[in-house]
């Protein structure tokens, strides 16, 4: 399944309401290590994604900053897993190893749904 771009927090809001998890990705067309994770990122999401139960999404911190403020962003690329609408994990910087860990746990979770 392809990462979904959030361009506004309601869709945001209503995306974690609506799917029981999923991995968001905070990045900038500015940052250099999210471009170097973005594929990555985007490797996870065609191998893991389930439909309707865990989905990935990324958003432009600087195009909405709202949702940034909101999760407390600091440093990117940020990662967070939201599991029934609530923070349930996170990573900072590109770490493809600890991504992929990330990933495959919550993948494993929405499998057994």
């Amino acid at each position: 399944m392809p990462v979904i771009d959030i361009k506004t927090k309601p869709e945001f809001d209503s995306l974690i309401q609506s799917t029981p998890y999923v991995a968001l990705q905070a990045h900038a067309t500015w940052c250099g290590p999210c471009k170097a994770i973005s594929p990555i990122f985007n490797k996870h999401a065609d191998a893991l994604a389930v439909p309707e139960k865990f989905a990935f999404a990324r958003f432009d911190t600087d195009e909405v900053p709202d949702l940034a403020m909101e999760l407390g962003i600091r440093s990117i690329p940020a990662f967070y897993v939201f599991e029934n609408g609530e923070k349930a994990d996170s990573l900072t910087g590109a770490n493809p190893p600890a991504l992929q860990k990330l990933a495959e746990g919550v993948a494993e979770k929405a499998k057994a749904l």
